[in-house]
């Protein structure tokens, strides 16, 4: 993910992650991903910055700390 700044769709960041969709909406809807800015088209656009939250939430699941625990330290 180094340089890559161009936004992705969700599809595209789940590829350069190895993260299936269904998780990054859940980590979404659960405050352990930001919100992803909106397009013109008010499709969401993730940036570099989303992938590099997922490393975390994986780490801290593995070592279980709750989601709130996670949304309030990420917050």
């Amino acid at each position: 993910m180094d340089g890559y700044h161009a936004p992705m769709k969700i599809s595209e960041l789940a590829a350069a992650t190895d993260t299936p969709v269904d998780t990054l909406r859940y980590y979404e809807r659960e405050g352990l991903l930001p919100p992803p800015a909106r397009g013109d088209n008010n499709h969401p656009h993730y940036a570099a910055a989303h992938a590099e939250r997922l490393p975390l939430n994986r780490q801290a699941r593995g070592l279980a700390i709750t989601r709130r625990e996670i949304s309030t330290h990420l917050a």
